[in-house]
């Protein structure tokens, strides 16, 4: 199973693509999407969406877990 962790944020949003089969993971890659600090909030949540977008489009994962604080 490939799975994708994201730890979001607002200017940082940390994300990584693991492989498992019960007891055993290995990392594919991993990664963080920066958007500035200066930029209007709106833009930076794009920026992370379509970051987002393109790496779940790259490692097609059967599941997603977000971090909740």
């Amino acid at each position: 199973m490939r799975i994708l962790g994201i730890d979001p944020g607002s200017e940082t949003t940390g994300w990584g693509v693991i492989d498992g089969d019960g007891p055993r993971y290995s990392l594919v890659e991993c990664g963080a999407i920066r958007a500035a600090s200066g930029q209007k909030f709106p833009a930076r949540l794009l920026k992370i969406s379509n970051a987002l977008e393109e790496i779940i489009q790259r490692h097609n994962p059967q599941a997603c877990a977000i971090e909740d604080g």
